[in-house]
């Protein structure tokens, strides 16, 4: 395995977001017992520290070697902007360079944090602020779970329970190996120990990599974007789409259920007059009356300046709701949450207020 570097005028190894097997192998290396690797996973993860000197149960020399010959250079955060439902959004210095945005959410006092997995991203979804970056890079495993012990420290939540949703900028299945190395490390008893069911992953479509993941040990919680009924509409507003039809997703949805035996969430962002029709409502229902699944309808989130969209009225997006409900789909609306501080769903991108 190649070890992530931190900036790059330091050419030391960066430790932070290394697996235990991927610290152990290098421990190995330097010719000391890789079980030191468990003892350095739960200072990084589980403590945060991460000055070597503070890792006491590590022999001395061993502290010393690790403070000349490697670096520990987690992501950091340079600014935030405190929308005034109280959710956070962060501006997050990357240890490999570049920026990305994280945000911290409470709602019914359960709190989320949602993480990016890119700076950019490659899919282009029309409605999508992020997309209008473009793409730049994948984000390494130690520059995802950062922005995790980031938010922790910053919000003090070292008793508080929480769920991640990667959810913030980027496609987490476009960026696998990151998103999945992350994840075991968050997962991890000896990294931040969660629990898999307070991990949520969305996917804009990528329907190979849907299957690949209901194959690996104890997957995380999946949540797809469907935002369209019909393949038309679709291919105009996700071109990932154009590759991977309605069709195709529902099928490899289909798959991971059965692998997983889970239920997965499908989410609509309602826009105004593409997608929010009465017929849409039918074929909605229709899609998805074959799957064990859950619903969430998300109003569009406006940028004015950037995306062209609006959503539908409050009493339409209700009404919505209502109807499919009294058809038996689990359904539920996610309202905004940090709107006006430009942190709610599809807003996050590191772009002015306007176009310039």
């Amino acid at each position: 395995m190649s070890v992530p570097r931190p900036l790059a005028e330091d050419p030391r190894p960066n430790l932070y977001g290394l697996s235990r097997d991927a610290l152990a192998s290098l421990l190995s290396s330097f010719g000391v017992p890789a079980y030191h690797g468990d003892q350095i996973a739960r200072w990084l993860y589980a403590r945060r520290a991460f000055d070597p000197a503070l890792w006491t149960d590590l022999p001395k020399p061993l502290r010393e070697r690790l403070r000349r010959e490697t670096a520990v250079a987690p992501p950091r955060a340079a600014s935030r902007v405190t929308a005034a439902d109280g959710t956070v959004k962060y501006a997050v210095t990357l240890p490999g360079g570049g920026a990305v945005e994280s945000v911290y959410m409470v709602q019914r006092e359960r709190v989320t944090l949602c993480v990016s997995s890119q700076v950019g991203c490659a899919l282009d979804c029309d409605f999508c602020l992020t997309g209008k970056m473009g793409f730049v890079r994948h984000l390494t495993p130690g520059e995802i779970v950062g922005q995790v012990a980031m938010i922790q420290e910053d919000r003090a939540l070292s008793e508080t329970p929480f769920n991640i949703v990667f959810m913030g900028m980027g496609e987490p299945l476009h960026n696998y190996e990151g998103v999945v190395a992350a994840y075991r490390i968050l997962t991890d008893p000896a990294g931040f120990g969660l629990s898999r069911r307070r991990i949520t992953l969305s996917t804009s479509g990528l329907a190979p990599a849907i299957e690949r993941l209901a194959r690996e040990p104890a997957p995380p919680r999946l949540a797809v974007s469907l935002n369209a009924t019909t393949d038309a509409v679709r291919d105009r507003i996700m071109p990932i789409n154009r590759k991977y039809p309605i069709a195709r997703l529902l099928e490899a949805c289909r798959r991971y259920a059965s692998a997983t035996k889970e239920r997965i969430t499908f989410e609509y962002v309602l826009l105004l007059g593409v997608n929010d029709s009465d017929a849409d409502v039918s074929r909605l229902k229709a899609l998805l009356r074959r799957h064990s699944a859950k619903l969430n309808l998300i109003p569009f989130n406006a940028v004015p300046g950037w995306l062209d969209y609006r959503p539908p009225p409050r009493d339409r997006i209700v009404a919505i709701r209502d109807r499919l409900l009294a058809e038996g789909l689990p359904v539920s609306i996610r309202w905004s949450r940090g709107a006006d501080a430009r942190a709610a769903c599809g807003q996050l991108a590191l772009l002015p207020e306007v176009p310039s």
